[in-house]
């Protein structure tokens, strides 16, 4: 009898769990949804926004202070030269000269002081392999001027200008081909101009007022030549 009422017993709680996990299995699947819509919701946002960023990355400015890696910037040197043309296409003409400037300096504490009295060679690199030698001596600021006669075979060509200072107690300085003046020829076109020549105008109004006066020049003086004439003496006289 005690087992059947504990069968009994048994038989009746056996419904209230079976409805108690169905309701667990059930809120565990709503749960699990809700999370499963929120994480899709949340991935779909941080695309957009991952999109977003990508289009317009935002800019940085990274500075590293200290940083050991970097290269030091060298020291100018003691002596240094340049050389340049102020026309770089100048017009050809025979009687036309290109004026090439150089410049010798020294550095003294981060400050270009001119050397002056120094002895500068130019050498004109033509286009047919021909050399011109120009010299020059610089001026207290370190500047010289070299003027370079043209040449018709080196029209629309390339030209460079090297050159070379010298001077005793100071040590030379080299401008080379890789930093050498340069100018090019080229052929200038005559332009056709026209001068406007005035008219004559026709200037003054009225009616002229006045006689004229004639004065003769020179001519000749007439004359007169006076005849005289013949006295009569009368005859015999009356005797009283």
């Amino acid at each position: 009898m005690q087992q059947q009422s504990q069968q009994s017993q048994q038989s009746q709680h056996l419904p209230k769990t079976r409805i108690s996990l169905s309701l667990y299995l059930k809120s565990g699947a709503i749960l699990l949804l809700l999370l499963l819509s929120v994480l899709v919701v949340a991935c779909g946002s941080n695309d957009s926004n991952n999109s977003t960023t990508l289009g317009s990355p935002a800019a940085t400015v990274t500075i590293r202070i200290g940083d050991t890696n970097s290269s030091p910037t060298p020291p100018a040197p003691d002596y240094f030269c340049g050389a340049w043309a102020t026309d770089t296409s100048p017009a050809f003409n025979n009687n036309m000269q290109v004026n090439i400037y150089a410049k010798y300096v020294h550095n003294v504490n981060g400050n270009p002081i001119g050397v002056g009295g120094a002895t500068g060679t130019a050498n004109v690199l033509w286009p047919d392999s021909t050399i011109t030698t120009v010299t020059a001596t610089t001026t207290s600021d370190g500047l010289a001027v070299f003027p370079v006669p043209l040449k018709a075979s080196a029209i629309n060509q390339l030209v460079l200008v090297t050159v070379t200072f010298t001077k005793q107690g100071v040590p030379p300085c080299t401008v080379p081909a890789s930093r050498a003046a340069y100018f090019t020829l080229i052929v200038a076109s005559a332009t056709a101009t026209s001068t406007a020549v005035p008219s004559p105008t026709a200037t003054g109004t009225g009616t002229p007022t006045g006689t004229p006066t004639v004065t003769p020049t020179g001519g000749i003086t007439p004359t007169s030549t006076v005849t005289p004439q013949p006295t009569k003496t009368p005859k015999g006289a009356p005797t009283p």
